[in-house]
């Protein structure tokens, strides 16, 4: 491959860097009993700044918004869009498969109510690994592979470790949870790109409609029936469903106009 697109997907540390940093830290986590400790840590956070920032924060890890943010690059960026499909394919069976697989307690599951800050629904069961992560780092991730430049990959890496970090912070998750999300999600994106650029298929109009019409309807969704179990929330999540929908709008005209294959 040649150009920039190859380049990201060839070489340098923002292909494997990230799922092996986040295995070195659940190795240290497991291996020295800090699994408690940091979320603990995290969740005091929960008590600054009101829960209404924290609850909005976290929605961006939720796997049909992540999702449905990849809309405007349709019509747009179809490599882009191809790879965010087949990797949020791989990151469903990743999150889904080990929380049905392992069921593991949650932390509201296995601790006094007394001692957390819990914000949002209060959730028990399939802790590992965090949903909620590995969405918005199969984004990220996806994004930064395609970036252009080194600040805005270390900007979008940055954006998911926060979201992943919500997840502590509002009660939902351990800290080994969210690290395998990073893992998983990340994963996910590089595997998603390479598996999709041997998809040729997906970068004609056909596939490219049907993708759009896919992510619309992720979209519709969103916006109308999707609920997180935190009706605070609710105002921001169907913003973005309307956001997402306005700004794909010049993508979706390309793409209804197209005759014959959709450009860069």
């Amino acid at each position: 491959m040649t150009g920039l697109y190859g380049r990201a997907i060839e070489g340098g540390p923002w292909r494997w860097g990230v799922p092996l940093a986040a295995l070195l830290g659940m190795l240290l986590i497991w291996t020295a009993g800090l699994n408690r400790p940091l979320f603990f840590w995290f969740n005091t956070l929960g008590r600054h700044g009101g829960e209404l920032p924290w609850s909005h924060l976290t929605l961006l890890g939720d796997g049909l918004v992540a999702l449905v943010l990849a809309l405007p690059l349709v019509g747009r960026r179809p490599e882009m869009v191809r790879a965010m499909v087949v990797a949020a394919l791989l990151a469903a069976i990743w999150a889904l498969g080990l929380k049905s697989l392992l069921g593991v307690a949650r932390p509201a599951g296995v601790l006094p109510a007394e001692t957390l800050t819990i914000i949002g629904p209060v959730l028990r069961q399939y802790s590992f690994p965090s949903g909620h992560t590995t969405a918005i780092f199969t984004l990220a991730g996806v994004l930064a592979i395609h970036a252009g430049g080194g600040v805005l990959r270390w900007v979008l890496l940055l954006f998911a470790t926060v979201v992943g970090c919500s997840r502590m912070v509002v009660g939902a998750h351990w800290p080994l949870d969210v690290l395998g999300g990073a893992f998983g999600g990340w994963s996910a994106a590089v595997l998603g790109t390479m598996l999709a650029q041997r998809w040729r298929a997906g970068l004609r109009l056909p596939a490219q409609r049907a993708m759009a019409l896919f992510l619309v309807t992720a979209a519709a969704w969103l916006l109308l029936f999707h609920q997180t179990g935190d009706p605070g929330v609710a105002l921001f999540q169907r913003a973005i469903a309307v956001v997402s929908l306005l700004a794909a709008l010049p993508g979706l005209w390309r793409l209804a106009r197209e005759g014959s294959r959709v450009s860069r």
